[in-house]
């Protein structure tokens, strides 16, 4: 299927903000062609069904760019982990034409519904197009409360014939997942456990932007919170260290009670602060650092408040809940 263009630049982006999310939490049970959780051998670092949240925070997305099943489609380049849950591989084939592909463990798939009976690897799949068919999406959707899912991103330079390659990586890659493939390499104090939508506790989130707040996980790293014209998001990512980007950034270093931090500030026709450190060393990533993002908007400024001094309060709370590195 076609897909906009208002959600076309969303896909690209490998990720959508989802709506606001209430009830339990369903996971899409193991069909057919899935096993259920292992109980012998190496148990499952999120120490449950391998589809679940805790489980895939802990996945290498890399591992699941099999280069076996690359070959089938040319000469695989060497996969790049972007961040906790992504990773990529930007390949040629036999004529030499691009084949980027960019795999997302914990992908918001609430842009994309599963379609008929379309699965892959078990999983009911989304699977849609750009319209000029330069780009081919699936997600295999792997939870629906919240809505998300394991998603590959297929483009190239020469349009057309991308969704059947799409899908086999995919399908490989549900597979490796319930097959519990190797997780992510982690030093001692990772981030890569931690459920942002839990990790702060519900009354530093009523002090900073009121109460009845609803918590959206845009991804298995990343929270968002939202009530009446302010928000408050957390996100833990891969990324360099906040001190080394500071110039080029136009930042400015805060202390945390003894966390070094980089913070910046904009008060305009909204009032926003963003707050920024390294919490652990990483490596194997295009990052050097694993990352603490906290950022604070009130779309309608408000007299005499100060987004920053908001935002450090929360910083200060996250910390003492933060692994011990």
């Amino acid at each position: 299927m076609a897909v906009a263009g208002g959600l076309v630049a969303v896909l690209a982006a490998c990720g959508t903000d989802l709506a606001r999310s209430s009830g339990p939490r369903s996971t899409v049970p193991a069909a057919e062609g899935l096993a259920g959780p292992a109980t012998t051998g190496t148990p499952q670092p999120g120490g449950g069904d391998a589809f679940s949240a805790a489980s895939l925070r802990r996945v290498n997305p890399c591992g699941l760019l099999d280069e076996e099943v690359l070959a089938q489609f040319g000469t695989p380049a060497r996969s790049r982990l972007r961040d906790f849950g992504l990773c990529s591989n930007y390949m040629k084939d036999p004529a030499g034409r691009d084949l980027n592909f960019t795999l997302t463990v914990g992908d918001s798939s609430l842009a994309r519904k599963p379609e008929g009976s379309l699965k892959v690897g078990g999983l009911p799949t989304a699977e849609s197009e750009l319209d000029d068919k330069s780009a081919c999406f699936l997600t295999a959707i792997t939870e629906t409360n919240p809505s998300r899912g394991i998603t590959i991103q297929l483009g190239s330079d020469t349009p057309g014939g991308l969704c059947d390659p799409a899908r086999k990586v995919l399908e490989s890659a549900v597979n490796e997942v319930r097959d519990a493939k190797p997780p992510l390499e982690v030093q001692k104090g990772s981030l890569v456990d931690l459920d942002p939508c839990t990790t702060l506790d519900d009354a530093t989130i009523t002090t900073a932007i009121g109460d009845g707040a609803t918590k959206n996980p845009t991804s298995l790293h990343t929270c968002a919170y939202n009530n009446r014209g302010v928000a408050l998001r957390l996100d833990f990512t891969i990324s360099n260290d906040p001190d080394d980007l500071a110039e080029a950034a136009e930042t400015t270093p805060v202390d945390l009670g003894g966390i070094r931090a980089q913070q910046k500030s904009e008060v305009r026709s909204s009032a926003r602060c963003e707050l920024s450190w390294a919490h652990v060393k990483f490596e194997g990533a295009e990052g050097t650092s694993e990352v603490v993002n906290l950022d604070f908007t009130r779309y309608q400024p408000q007299a005499g408040e100060d987004p920053c001094t908001t935002l450090q309060a929360v910083a200060k709370a996250l910390i003492p809940k933060l692994p011990q590195t």
